[in-house]
């Protein structure tokens, strides 16, 4: 997207969503025991955009209820 202005986040939220939702099912369906991860970070950021951009993942796997079936990878450095 070239701009937040002309973007419904709350319906692009909630695609993501139910698509991170669909994996969980499948994952069950299959029988895959392993675990999902997110990198939350679109490039190498520094220190702080890299502690935002983690908290808006976590916040977001909590508001869909998504957190029991994902964990974050988060860089120590």
């Amino acid at each position: 997207y070239m701009t937040l202005l002309n973007t419904d986040m709350k319906r692009e939220q909630e695609h993501l969503a139910k698509f991170l939702h669909l994996a969980v099912q499948h994952k069950k369906a299959i029988g895959f025991k392993g675990q999902f991860y997110i990198e939350p970070k679109p490039k190498e950021p520094t220190k702080h955009q890299y502690d935002s951009d983690s908290a808006a993942c976590l916040n977001f796997l909590r508001e869909y209820d998504l957190l029991p079936h994902f964990k974050l990878n988060i860089e120590t450095n």
